[in-house]
């Protein structure tokens, strides 16, 4: 599922330790695996920047696309030209350092910033790979990004035959058919979702939910 800026609640962590017994453990993400790692130190592995970088079994692996220098100095300067001061802009890194993805939020602004617009077309013009939310919010990626495609590559390598994936991200709707129990995490800022034919827990009950996994 997706993980924020804060860190998930230590009953959480402590429940996932005890779930390794019996599970492996990933967690798949739009942020930084670097971030993920210091997050969720007990996963078993880990697909950051919405697929384009997956850390398993001590392999770093990446679409050759996303590991093009030019792109990703290219969108590392495209973010610099963001200057509105109402924005929130993350750069997404991987572990060598490199930009391969890029967030932008406008919620705090009164419209979509004239910078905004520029750096989206100048993505376009590139050939950047654009995902846009239906949230004041857009991100740009060097190459194809897809937790779908991660989920599907990390269960073929580690050859798992059953998956419960854990979204609430309009990022996770494309995980949730290619997987056998697709639960969606409901909370104040995905109200406008409607998954689909998924099971449903709130927030404030997934440490419950996943206690009775054990």
């Amino acid at each position: 599922a997706e993980i924020g800026s804060e860190s998930p609640l230590p009953g959480i962590i402590r429940i996932l330790e005890k779930l390794k017994d019996k599970y492996k453990i990933l967690i798949a993400s739009t942020r930084s695996t670097e971030f993920l790692v210091k997050q969720v130190p007990v996963a078993d592995g880990y697909i950051g920047i919405c697929g384009l970088e997956i850390l398993v079994e001590g392999m770093l692996i990446y679409p050759l696309k996303a590991l093009d220098k030019a792109r990703s100095s290219l969108l590392h300067n495209l973010a610099g030209t963001l200057k509105t001061s109402c924005l929130r802009v993350e750069l997404k890194k991987n572990m060598m350092g490199w930009t391969m993805g890029l967030g932008i939020s406008w919620r705090r602004c009164v419209g979509k910033p004239v910078d905004v617009i520029g750096v989206e077309e100048k993505a376009v013009e590139a050939g950047l790979y654009l995902f846009k939310y239906q949230r004041p919010f857009l991100e740009i990626y060097v190459a194809e990004a897809s937790k779908a495609r991660g989920v599907s590559f990390v269960r073929r390598l580690l050859g798992l035959n059953w998956v419960s994936y854990f979204g609430d991200s309009e990022s996770d709707m494309e995980v949730f058919p290619e997987v056998e129990n697709p639960v969606f995490v409901r909370n104040e800022n995905n109200k406008h979702m409607n998954p689909g034919n998924v099971v449903e827990v709130r927030q404030g009950d997934l440490a419950g939910f996943l206690e009775r996994l054990l």
